[in-house]
C-alpha cells in the first residue's frame, strides 16, 4: 500500500458537525416550512430527518417533506429551508474532533492532503477557516450537493493534479453513500469514519466496503499504516 495524497471529508470527520451546527440549521429549516403550513411538528420532522439521512441527503429529505406533507405555500419556501440548513451561521471560532489537529500536523508532513467536502462553496469554506487548518490543506473542494454533485469527480481532479494512480489516494470521511463509495468505485482507498448520526449500515457489495474503519482520530494512522 503506498499512499501520496489523502482526501479528508469535513463535516463529522474533522468537525463534529452533527453535534455543533446540524441541530439549529434543522430546527430553523423545518421552522420555515411549519410556517408556510407543513402538516408536521419540529419534533415529527426531526424523526423522519433521522431515518431517512441514512439513505438520502438533507435536500431530499425537506424535498419528501413538503410533497408529502406539504400544501401549495410550502412548496414555495422549500428553497429558502433548504438554503437555511446548508448555509448555517458559522462562529468564528470551531473546534476540530479530539485528536484530528496532531493528525493532521504529522500526515501533512508526509503527504498531500486535501478537503473534500459536500455543502455550499461560502459555508464550507468558513468552517474551514473557524476551524484554523487552512494551511495544512493543499486545496479545499467543495461539491455543490444542491447540484447532486459527487465527490468521484473531486477524488479524480486530486489524481490528476498529483498525477498519481487511483490506489495512492486514501480517503476518510463518515459517509458510507458519499465519500466511501465514491473512492471505491474509483480504485481509492477508504477509511470509514464512524461518527456523528446514524448515515446507514454497511453496503452489501463486497467491492463498496471501506478498507478501513475507525471511531476515533487516535485510530487513524495506525489503521490504515501511515
Amino acid at each position: 500500500m503506498k499512499i501520496h495524497s489523502i482526501a479528508f471529508d469535513l463535516d463529522d470527520t474533522l468537525l463534529d458537525t452533527s453535534g455543533i451546527l446540524a441541530p439549529k440549521a434543522c430546527a430553523e429549516a423545518f421552522q420555515i416550512l411549519i410556517q408556510a403550513g407543513l402538516r408536521k411538528t419540529a419534533a415529527e420532522c426531526e424523526a423522519i430527518r433521522i431515518e431517512m439521512i441514512k439513505k438520502v441527503s438533507h435536500k431530499d429529505v425537506f424535498k419528501y417533506l413538503v410533497e408529502n406533507y406539504g400544501k401549495e405555500e410550502t412548496k414555495q419556501v422549500l428553497d429558502r429551508a433548504t438554503e437555511a440548513f446548508y448555509h448555517p451561521q458559522i462562529p468564528h471560532q470551531l473546534p476540530l474532533l479530539e485528536g484530528a489537529l496532531d493528525n493532521i500536523k504529522f500526515l501533512s508532513k508526509k503527504y498531500s492532503l486535501y478537503v473534500v467536502t459536500a455543502g455550499l462553496l461560502d459555508a464550507q469554506q468558513a468552517k474551514v477557516t473557524a476551524l484554523g487548518i487552512r494551511d495544512y490543506f493543499k486545496e479545499i473542494i467543495v461539491v455543490n450537493s444542491l447540484k447532486n454533485e459527487r465527490k468521484y469527480h473531486a477524488f479524480q481532479r486530486i489524481i490528476d493534479q498529483e498525477n498519481i494512480p487511483c490506489e495512492e489516494l486514501l480517503c476518510i470521511g463518515n459517509s458510507l453513500s458519499s465519500e466511501i463509495k465514491d473512492a471505491r468505485l474509483l480504485g481509492s482507498w477508504a477509511c470509514y469514519f464512524e461518527f456523528g448520526e446514524d448515515r446507514g449500515s454497511f453496503p452489501i457489495e463486497e467491492n463498496l466496503k471501506p478498507h478501513f474503519h475507525i471511531k476515533t482520530h487516535r485510530e487513524l494512522i495506525s489503521a490504515c499504516k501511515l
